[in-house]
């Protein structure tokens, strides 16, 4: 099995960083939804929310895993309070939002809606995306990145909390030491949110 490197992301990595999220993403189920079952789409909205809304956040703590020299996985981290967009930004995105999602925008809003309602409200760490291409799935690269990052937050000794709506997914947390705390069914789709207790 070859090498996994996780590291920090560099500035000029934003772009295939935020293609690698959309193609990892494309068959999300709550993205198919917003796309109305279109994978194409589904993949178009999810790399423009990670370049203009997740990745590049200034708030956004972010890690890429390489393995044989490629761009191969990322995860997104932000803190508390940073965790949610404000209403200004809210504002701010709409117009690349609506470019982008056309008629899924109203389906995107109730998404994002139902899982803020979730957000805790007390110090931690928010993850995700955590998405790693298609092709370089099943070599650990999502067990790295978490590894990496749950070691700074556990030397920070912060909790953490994310959300899953694909079961196996949920299974991967909780080897991770996250427990569902709540869940919601959001367009149909059921999403368990989760919390890992400081360490």
């Amino acid at each position: 099995m070859s090498v996994v490197t996780v590291r920090r992301i560099m500035p000029a990595e934003m772009d295939e960083a935020s293609r690698i999220v959309g193609l990892a993403f494309a068959l999300n189920p709550s993205n198919l939804a917003i796309a109305g079952g279109n994978r194409d789409k589904a993949a178009r909205i999810m790399e423009h929310a990670a370049r203009t809304l997740k990745l590049g956040n200034t708030a956004s703590h972010v890690l890429v895993a390489e393995r044989e020299g490629e761009l191969a996985g990322v995860l997104k981290a932000a803190e508390w309070p940073h965790c949610q967009m404000t209403v200004r930004e809210k504002i701010k995105s709409v117009p690349s939002q609506v470019r982008t999602m056309g008629f899924g925008l109203p389906r995107a809003l109730k998404v994002v809606g139902g899982r803020a309602r979730h957000e805790p409200h007390k110090p931690h760490w928010h993850i995700g995306p955590i998405a790693v291409h298609p092709h370089q799935q099943g070599y650990g690269i999502g067990s790295a990145l978490l590894t990496a990052f749950l070691a700074d937050v556990d030397r920070q000794q912060v909790p953490a909390f994310l959300q899953a709506d694909v079961d196996r997914n949920v299974v991967l947390y909780e080897r991770f030491g996250f427990r569902v705390v709540s869940q919601e069914a959001i367009l149909g789709i059921n999403t368990s949110f989760m919390w890992r207790d400081a360490r």
